[in-house]
């Protein structure tokens, strides 16, 4: 999906752009302009970040609106190396105010350093969060054009800086994205017990399990997943008829092949976990992957993709 057509939108802007790195994706209420592609991707699942929404004065950053949740940042690059940073920043401001979005703050060059050749942006063209120090890099001669926007509800902030690239012909995007989240606790969240996998089993035939956790981007089980595993391997011992199907599953980020291919990795790990580390036998389990294809919620919210990313128990006939 793309920005909106614009006046300033030529031909130029539907080059098709090069494969996004893997596991990147655009902020659903902010995309792209047709003819990018992104080649830094990063995101928090929880974190405050502050979008600068004045000029650095020398001091610090004259105003900053901040916001609490899941942070997104990216950087794009262009295929067509005639595509300036006003175009870009023309086209992003008209169609996210056509989206209801209120421009907090818009400026460029001069504007944006108060005079001082100073921004706030890092050594990689992204945008300091936290205490850290805000700017890292000076102007110079670039062409640097700036917005902080906000939805209309208060429930996304975004800083997107458009600019001359150094390191690649024709314009590039940085861009930090805040999305409104109530933060995870201990308390909103309370582990299968073997008798609830057990029921669900039976009036199922199928259990989702939320405590095994996996490195981001990996097939790797967090440590944290130790007590959802023992109560897995404690039903197998005390079912010894029961033979599981193991089916990982993801959110709807990344492609649809990078998707099946970590969701079967999660799983071979699972079972490999239950037999080398409970002693269960191989042939009482079998790892699948379904990537994306089977969401039990939204994937536009990052609460329904948390429960999307999951391990699925699904009971096999013998």
């Amino acid at each position: 999906m793309t920005l909106a057509s614009t006046a300033l939108l030529t031909t130029a802007f539907l080059v098709v752009a090069q494969a996004d790195i893997d596991g990147a994706y655009d902020h659903a209420e902010i995309p792209r302009v047709a003819g990018s592609s992104i080649v830094h991707f990063e995101r928090s699942e929880y974190d405050r970040v502050g979008i600068p929404t004045g000029p650095y004065d020398g001091d610090g950053i004259e105003s900053v609106e901040s916001l609490e949740g899941e942070v997104l940042s990216l950087s794009y690059t262009f295929d067509n190396p005639d595509i300036t940073p006003l175009q870009v920043k023309r086209n992003y401001r008209q169609a996210l105010e056509e989206r209801g979005f209120e421009v907090l703050y818009a400026a460029s060059n001069d504007e944006l350093s108060g005079g001082t050749g100073r921004l706030f942006f890092n050594s990689a063209g992204l945008f300091e969060r936290g205490a850290r120090s805000c700017c890292h890099f000076a102007s110079g001669n670039r062409d640097i054009r700036y917005l902080a926007v906000r939805s209309a509800d208060g429930a996304v902030l975004a800083g997107i800086a458009a600019f001359n690239a150094r390191r690649v012909d024709g314009a590039a995007v940085s861009m930090t994205v805040v999305t409104a989240e109530e933060m995870e606790t201990a308390m909103d969240h309370r582990p299968l017990t073997a008798d609830e996998m057990a029921s669900g089993l039976m009036e199922d035939g199928r259990v989702a399990v939320q405590d095994i956790l996996f490195e981001h981007d990996s097939a790797e089980i967090l440590p944290d997943s130790a007590d959802a595993l023992a109560t897995i391997s404690g039903l197998l011992q005390e079912r010894a008829d029961l033979h599981l199907l193991v089916v990982g599953h993801t959110d709807n980020t990344g492609s649809y092949d990078y998707n099946v291919q970590l969701s079967m990795a999660r799983a071979t790990s699972v079972m490999d976990y239950l037999t080398n580390q409970h002693g269960i036998s191989g042939d009482r389990l079998q790892a699948a992957g379904a990537g994306m294809m089977a969401p039990i919620t939204t994937n536009l919210t990052e609460e329904g993709r948390s429960r999307n990313r999951r391990v699925e128990l699904v009971q096999m006939a013998q």
